[in-house]
């Protein structure tokens, strides 16, 4: 066997190579034998009597190592002749993908010794011979004498004395996947396959959305078979790409998709077979004369460059749609987010509003939101913000055209999104504030026109159950009229910690358990905690309100009180007792719980307290939040008046709108 010297020192390899992993090393050998023309390579281990592993080998069918250009290939360690090989000419293929002729050498790092048992093809004659490289020498090899043989052409390279540290088959099968399930997947009609002690390396994990659409060009018949991919993890070194498949089945050239690296995590491959890319000058200028065969300016091409990209533009849209709610969630988790209160709905329209316009911008340009820290977050978050309340979206689009890398198709859509968007949810706000107005009169007009007969059971109890907002945002209603005590816990116990209990398993013992509360609701904070519970007893418009009304309330606070099961430390209670207007009791009561600083307050005690309000200062109160909606958008009370003027209590409590909240929690 004949010694041969490499161009560099065993020192020289080793240290270029040392940040091969065994994973990287057995990925290079067996891009080896695709670059080699090879459609089945496999990779065998063969235990030792410990059940170690002793030795590794690859197998290739590909064209093996002819005899007569073995100094080629083992001599210009940096220099590969593997670009010359290239039938397509051009670096935007997969034919070729191995490191620049190093990759041969990277057996050192999990073994002793590499021997290439070699078969190759001269005219009609196969020959065989052996290559041979120490871990300890690698800037020389051993080859033996060529022999002709009958034995199908192709390579194996044995490793011996198999060493890598912290090696995992699980790990190796995780990692071939990434670097060669694109490649798999382009290749598939050619039946190329990779397998791990004979069975198919399976990367079906990685994927998930394969979908196979044909196009064709009317104009001129030219028909398109594409396959999308979408993976859901980064490929190891393949953006994502389009493939472009001549009728044979063979790449002829990739490019970057409009997609590919975005930010986003949409993470894709395409490939695109038809029969245009059997003569296809993919380096042709624009404005070149091609007297035959196609460019990337030919019709048919750009047709189905249109529908590719707009296709996947569908795909990415579910997908960007559910990350950027999980993104959004993130930031309001780290507190990102500028304070806003949960029980004022106008910050609640505001979180929305930046919801929305974070969404666009996301869809448009994930990279803007790609590697900040907690600090970075705040800043842009807030500064979206302050545009958005300032009115100035025009400049924010005007800052962020400056900085995106975007079509002018996405720079149109990005613009016109975030008009939309200010424009909706302007609506939106007035919307919600029309309708929380109407509400406010048609609950006036229900209970302080006593020539209207209105009647509590009839009228302002319905009308107040779709309209619980009027005592706080971001209530659940648990019981309206006709549930008990017991009833109310069962419910409450289902909001509170998703207990189920069946009807009549849960009793209270009270004399008072079985009354019955106008309304209970619970207010839930953003992360779904139980952060307060109301109790409101409403009463007649011509009741005046004293002490047995008082009482009854009073009754429900003992209720609640006395029972552990409603009682926990961090949540508030509140009780309501509502009418028209209440005798000189009440107000005493009152007064003499003035010290609390709390206007309506007759009773506090911990957690739990009581108010008795006239339908006069609820509407006050309210008109004060949305006095500004008259001075800016001018709607006028008057004019809500109109729409319902002349309706029956009936109609009016019956009337719904934007403002109209869940009905009460319903449980087995």
């Amino acid at each position: 066997m004949a010694e041969n010297q490499v161009a560099l020192e065993t020192k020289g390899i080793k240290r270029a190579l040392k940040g091969f992993s065994v994973y990287d090393a057995i990925s290079e050998y067996i891009w080896n034998g695709f670059d080699a023309g090879a459609t089945k390579i496999d990779i065998n281990f063969q235990e030792n009597d410990l059940h170690g592993i002793e030795q590794v080998s690859i197998s290739d069918n590909g064209c093996g190592i002819s005899k007569e250009t073995l100094l080629l290939k083992f001599t210009p360690v940096f220099d590969s002749n593997k670009a010359t090989l290239n039938p397509a000419g051009s670096k935007n293929s997969s034919i070729t993908h191995g490191k620049n002729g190093v990759g041969r050498f990277t057996f050192f790092t999990f073994s002793e010794k590499a021997v290439w048992s070699t078969v190759y093809a001269d005219g009609d004659k196969h020959y065989k011979y052996s290559i041979e490289i120490q871990c300890d020498t690698l800037d020389k090899y051993r080859d033996s004498e060529k022999i002709k043989t009958n034995e199908p052409i192709g390579t194996t390279v044995t490793f011996y004395n198999f060493s890598a540290k912290d090696f995992d088959f699980e790990e190796l099968h995780k990692y071939l996947s990434l670097e060669f399930a694109w490649y798999l997947e382009l290749n598939a009609k050619q039946n190329i396959t990779l397998t791990i002690d004979n069975q198919a390396l399976d990367y079906s994990q990685l994927l998930d959305d394969i979908e196979t659409i044909n196009y064709t060009y009317e104009k001129t018949k030219e028909v398109f078979n594409v396959k999308f991919c979408r993976w859901n993890t980064k490929l190891h070194e393949e953006y994502s790409k389009y493939y472009y498949i001549n009728s044979k089945g063979l790449e002829v050239y990739k490019e970057n998709t409009t997609l590919n690296n975005k930010g986003d995590k949409f993470y894709h491959s395409v490939f695109i077979q038809s029969k245009i890319f059997d003569n296809f000058m993919y380096e042709a200028d624009e404005d070149a004369i091609v007297i035959e065969g196609n460019t990337k300016s030919s019709p048919a091409f750009i047709f189905i460059k249109e529908q590719v990209d707009k296709h996947l533009r569908n795909m990415r849209n579910p997908y960007i749609k559910q990350y950027t709610r999980k993104y959004i969630s993130d930031l309001k988790a780290k507190g990102a987010y500028p304070k806003l209160q949960s029980d004022n709905f106008m910050d609640r329209v505001r979180e929305q509003s930046l919801d929305e316009m974070i969404s666009v911008i996301y869809s448009a340009e994930p990279k803007i939101f790609s590697n900040l820290n907690v600090t970075q977050q705040k800043t842009l978050i807030r500064l979206f913000d302050m545009s958005m309340q300032s009115g100035e979206i025009e400049n924010l689009y005007a800052v962020l055209e400056s900085v995106m890398d975007m079509s002018t198709e996405d720079r149109a859509d990005l613009a016109g999104l975030l008009k939309y968007t200010n424009l909706s949810n302007i609506t939106k706000t007035i919307a919600i504030i029309k309708d929380r107005l109407e509400v406010i009169q048609k609950l006036k007009y229900l209970v302080l026109d006593e020539e209207r007969y209105s009647t509590e059971i009839d009228h302002i109890q319905p009308f107040i159950e779709k309209n619980y907002w009027i005592f706080g945002e971001q209530y659940y209603l648990v019981t309206a009229e006709e549930p008990d005590f017991e009833e109310a816990l069962r419910r409450y116990l289902y909001v509170l910690r998703g207990e189920e209990h069946p009807k009549g398993t849960i009793h209270i013992d009270s004399t008072h358990r079985q009354k019955e509360m106008d309304i209970f609701a619970v207010q839930r904070r953003l992360d779904g905690t139980v952060k307060k519970c109301i109790v409101v007893e409403l009463k007649r418009p011509s009741k005046v309100l004293g002490s047995k009304e008082l009482q009854q309330v009073k009754n429900y606070f003992s209720v609640i009180d006395g029972e552990s099961r409603f009682n926990a430390p961090n949540i508030d209670w509140e009780f309501f007792l509502v009418g028209n207007d209440y005798n000189k009791e009440i107000a005493d009561e009152i007064e003499s719980a003035r010290h609390h600083g709390e206007r309506s307050l007759v009773f506090s005690v911990g957690k739990k307290k009581i108010y008795v309000k006239k339908w006069s200062e609820i509407f006050t109160e309210h008109e004060i939040n949305l006095n500004f909606l008259h001075e800016r958008l001018a709607i006028k009370q008057e004019e809500l008046i109109k729409t319902f003027s002349g309706m029956s209590p009936d109609k009016v409590a019956a009337s719904e709108n934007s403002a109209t909240m869940p009905p009460e929690v319903q449980v087995g």
